[in-house]
């Protein structure tokens, strides 16, 4: 009987290494895509806001008032 010699793989990788070269690769992405995030948050925050007395900046009276309202259905009566 004459032994049969298999065919030889077409597929260059197995499953087990698609898998393993899909994975790190979405984890190098995600690690990217953390690493951007960060210095874009880093370079918004990084601007100063503009100090006191700006009209950006809510009136502290005002912020009291609003605050007393919020809370004031809280209060027993």
């Amino acid at each position: 009987m004459a032994v049969q010699q298999s065919a030889p793989d077409t597929h260059p990788y197995s499953r087990r290494a698609f898998l393993k070269r899909m994975s790190l690769g979405a984890v190098g992405i995600a690690a990217i895509g953390i690493v951007a995030s960060r210095n874009f948050l880093r370079t918004r925050n990084s601007q100063a806001l503009p100090g006191p007395g700006s009209i950006f900046e809510p009136h502290r009276r005002g912020l009291v008032t609003r605050w007393q309202q919020r809370l004031e259905r809280f209060r027993l009566r």
